[in-house]
């Protein structure tokens, strides 16, 4: 049995120091037969740990209902994960945000009386304990702590791979009630479940779990950790989200980081040094429905991208794409970070307190910094140089005054280590190249920008080198080891492989064979010996993409016009939640007595996320969020039969809105706008937030700072209810009616909206009515508020006397399908066609050209949504290509792919390819 321990520098097990270098890999996010690959490549990249998200809605998806099988077999993920000799940082929740749907929540949260999400709450605790308590049934003997032998030995320990479990995820609020009451608790159904390993928080110290490792996120770090090991002088500074790149929105240009750029954050963590989780190391798919919803948007999104649905593609700009390439970043990160998992004692060892001053690294405008850092087994020292710096050597001085040239080439960044303990067989007492790996105790690998002249001295004994040119590394014997020399090219292509070297590989295989290299000739072995073979290598060509058959469509007008026997009636308007539709799509039938005169416009206050409205089988209107829909008052008649086809594009992952129900939960009403006038301007102060509730993101209990508040008197019509919108307001507001709160806003935190239906009896009375909006700040008078709030008056309750029905959406069979015909309805539709793959030895992707948005179902398997024009025919970036994953194919017979398509566009264009890298190339 292993006993785990730590201090200001790193975690300890049985006293022998870890230094943790960790990526994200999101099991869920990918079939459960890609797990070893994408194991395999983070360990190939240098890290020795993986972190991963436990979804509680894959797990639990109906109260007490638990799964733990296939793609959701959390257990064999961790098991593979010790297998490959890495540690395990497990997340288990309940709340881990992660750009998924709802947070990882499930969504039956939304049927239990009484729920309130992430604060002290009854039924939301008994949940969540059932849940935690499930999870650790599942891994607390994988534990590195575990008192058996486990799956595997990491690093000699016995136990499991499971080094750290994180609690919660990012309660980024200070209430300190909550923090007892429910933070502190989830703490403690960990314990009480097994968790016998560290406690690690992601809060940036808004919340302190009680004995836990207060970590850090964010892209700029360097600045953060340093202070955070001021303020947490007794654990270790770890980034347990360093930001490798950045998730998509439907509606933006893809997110892309420079490699170079994301070298030099990651030296500038390590330059202080801290640990790193890079979130994300391989970012997957959001299969299915369960692309999120981000609350958190800025002016930088582009038109149309402001509702913050996330796309299907999980990408990330990783350094590991979506379907298991590896370009720039994925070498990048294999630079630095074989670094530090192969000199991890070192960095283990640094004296915390060695914190010299040092120019800081976050700031762009200075020459390079240099970061010093003292330890018992050697020092190291980082250079790091923005791009604006265009320094080509650093001439560091070296304490007995010798003058050591450090080149930096096309990298940003270079680090030395001096007096550097190997393993007690020697000592490498200064090099200016950047140290790679020390293997068997035998061999030492360095690089450096190709021509440049090094020094590499051990036990004192300096030994004068050129960095190669060409493709064949330098191999010399100097004090009793083997020396390799790489130029820069040759470490991107190098790979640890059993007790040796490989150079000009493109990874090794689950044999831990190496793969051919375009460009790359021969494969070079190295042993620690030094003994050198190569070996030819042949580049096999990839088949062209298979072909698309012909295709047949299932028409839905039975749907579109009210007619399926499959509707059945419901009481009123009702969540597509509280119809047990937990995702994705729902049909509505209302049918309404009577006509309406004039045109009017209606709004429909209480829905999510988009309605598309049909009136005798032909669609009318778009209500709601996105490119083509309407969310504010439209004039549109309601008479008759209207069907309506609600679309779930995803629950908020984060932010106020967490918790927003689906489809069409409220009823439609006829309005017309509202004079509000001129406010009037009161000071105070700042209102608070928590007493609408005990969970505010990024709020904080008490800061009530000198602001005010906006003040109208309004008089509804009759019994008639008020609708009361904010769009784009800047900054923090919380609306009160009759002094009451009423709900809040925020620019960053509601997605820059808020719409409150103030109901006559409930919110607000017959007669005069006071509405206030208490702002976080002194009111700018410059601000156009005209532009911001709108009051509407409620007209008429257009759905109050209709009857309703609801009708799955579902599949269709096989006998509804015919040939595709020349003329074709413009309405929802399914798409049928089919292919044959000869092989599965690359990524198959499917480009949905001339469609517009809907569904991929390959072999039954749903592959996620596509978005890639809306219905006028505009194109909706960023994602084109769709990933069918390899376990999913069939090579043996024909694979079948169905589309459903919202608008019935014609799927004659589209087309496979196959592509290593992913949806946009790297």
């Amino acid at each position: 049995m292993s006993t785990i321990s730590y201090d200001g520098q790193s975690l300890m097990i049985d006293g022998r120091r870890v230094w943790l270098v960790s990526g994200a890999i999101h099991y869920p996010r990918m079939p459960h037969q890609l797990w070893p690959d994408r194991i395999r490549a983070a360990k190939q990249a240098g890290l020795n740990c993986v972190e991963t998200c436990v979804f509680w809605n894959i797990h639990e998806p109906e109260p007490g209902l638990f799964n733990f099988d296939g793609d959701a077999d959390l257990r064999r993920f961790v098991t593979l994960v010790g297998e490959a000799g890495m540690y395990c940082i497990l997340r288990p929740g309940p709340y881990v945000g992660a750009e998924w749907d709802f947070g990882g929540l499930p969504p039956w949260l939304h049927r239990t009386e009484g729920v309130k999400l992430r604060q002290a709450n009854g039924p939301f605790q008994e949940a969540c304990a059932r849940y935690l308590g499930a999870v650790m049934d599942q891994v607390k003997d994988l534990q590195i702590t575990s008192p058996t032998r486990g799956v595997a030995e990491v690093a000699g320990d016995r136990g499991g791979p499971i080094i750290l479990v994180q609690a919660e995820n990012q309660w980024c609020c200070h209430n300190p009630e909550q923090e007892e009451a429910y933070h502190n608790e989830l703490a403690r159904y960990l314990r009480e479940n097994g968790c016998s390993v560290p406690i690690i928080d992601c809060n940036m110290l808004w919340a302190r779990a009680d004995t836990a490792i207060a970590c850090w996120t964010g892209t700029r770090l360097a600045t953060d950790l340093r202070q955070l090991r001021a303020v947490q002088p007794n654990a270790p500074p770890i980034a347990c989200e360093y930001w490798s790149g950045g998730f998509d929105h439907w509606g933006r240009a893809h997110h892309r980081d420079d490699a170079a750029v994301h070298l030099y954050h990651m030296a500038a963590i390590l330059a202080v040094g801290a640990q790193l989780n890079l979130y994300m190391f391989h970012g997957g798919t959001n299969f299915g429905f369960y692309g999120g919803r981000t609350a958190q948007l800025n002016s930088s999104h582009a038109a149309g991208s402001r509702f913050g649905f996330v796309t299907t593609s999980h990408d990330y700009d990783a350094p590991l794409s979506e379907a298991g390439g590896r370009g720039p970043k994925f070498l990048a990160t294999k630079r630095i970070m074989t670094f530090a998992n192969q000199f991890g004692w070192l960095l283990a060892h640094l004296e915390p307190g060695s914190q010299p001053a040092a120019v800081a690294p976050d700031d762009v405008n200075h020459p390079p910094s240099v970061l010093h850092q003292h330890g018992s087994q050697g020092d190291v020292v980082f250079l790091l140089k923005t791009a604006k710096d265009k320094t080509r050597v650093a001439n560091l001085m070296l304490p007995n005054g010798q003058t050591l040239p450090v080149t930096f080439g096309r990298d940003p960044v270079a680090w030395c280590v001096f007096d550097a303990n190997l393993g007690g067989v020697a000592e490498l007492s200064y090099t200016n190249l950047r140290p790679w790996a020390f293997v068997d105790k035998r061999m030492l690998v360095l690089f450096g920008p190709a021509g440049s002249e090094a020094v590499v001295c051990i036990d004192d004994a300096p030994l004068q080198l050129k960095v190669p040119t060409g493709q064949a590394p330098l191999v010399e014997q100097h004090e009793g080891l083997t020396v390799v020399v790489l130029n820069t090219p040759q470490v991107d292509a190098a790979y640890l492989c059993g007790d040796g070297l490989v150079v000009g590989a493109a990874g090794l295989d689950a044999d831990d064979e190496p793969l051919p290299l375009p460009g790359w000739p021969r494969i070079t072995t190295i042993r620690p010996d030094g003994t050198t073979t190569r070996q030819p290598t042949t580049i096999i060509r990839t088949s062209p993409a298979p072909r698309l058959g012909s295709w047949q469509r299932a028409d839905l007008g039975d749907f579109v016009e009210g007619a399926s026997p499959r509707f059945k009636p419901i009481d009123g308007p009702m969540s597509l939640e509280a119809l047990g539709c937990n995702y994705g799509y729902g049909w509505y039938r209302l049918s309404i007595k009577g006509k309406r005169r004039g045109a009017g416009k209606l709004l429909a206050p209480q829905m999510g996320d988009r309605l598309h409205v049909y009136a005798d089988g032909r669609l009318t209107q778009i209500l709601g969020d996105g490119p083509n829909a309407a969310n504010g008052p439209t004039p549109l008649r309601l008479s008759g039969d209207i069907v309506i086809l609600a679309d779930n594009l995803g629950r908020c992952s984060d932010g106020w809105r967490l918790g927003e129900p689906k489809g069409l939960f409220g009823h439609i009403y006829a309005v017309r706008q509202a004079r509000l006038g001129k406010p009037k301007v009161v000071a105070g102060r700042a209102p608070d937030l928590f007493e609408l509730g005990g969970f505010f993101q990024f709020a904080r209990r008490g800061d009530q700072p000198p602001a005010d508040a906006l003040v109208w008197r309004v008089k509804p019509d009759g019994r008639k209810p008020l609708i009361f919108d904010i769009d784009r307001l800047p900054g923090r507001a919380m609306l009160l009616v009759n002094n009451r709160p009423v709900g809040a806003y925020d620019a960053d935190q509601t997605a820059g909206k808020g719409r409150f239906l103030l109901e006559v009896g409930r919110h607000i009375t017959g007669g005069r009515n006071e509405l206030k909006l208490a702002l976080f700040a002194k009111h700018n008078a410059r601000t156009n508020l005209n532009k911001h709030i709108h009051l509407y008056q409620t007209t008429a309750n257009l759905t109050a006397k209709a009857s309703w029905a609801f009708a799955r959406w579902l599949l269709p069979s096989d006998d509804d399908f015919a040939p595709l015909a020349k003329t074709r309805p413009a309405q929802p539709c399914w798409y049928r066609s089919t292919f044959s793959a000869a092989h599965t030895d690359a990524p198959l992707w499917l480009e949905p050209r001339g469609m517009s948005k809907g569904q991929i179902f390959i072999n039954g398997h749903n592959a996620g949504r596509y978005f890639v024009a809306t219905r006028t025919g505009k194109a909706m970036p960023p994602q084109k290509r769709y990933y069918l994953p390899e376990p999913w194919l069939r090579t043996d017979g024909p694979n079948e792919l169905l589309l459903f398509d919202e608008h019935g566009r014609s799927p004659t264009q589209c087309k496979l390819v196959y592509d290593p890298m992913g949806p946009y190339g790297k």
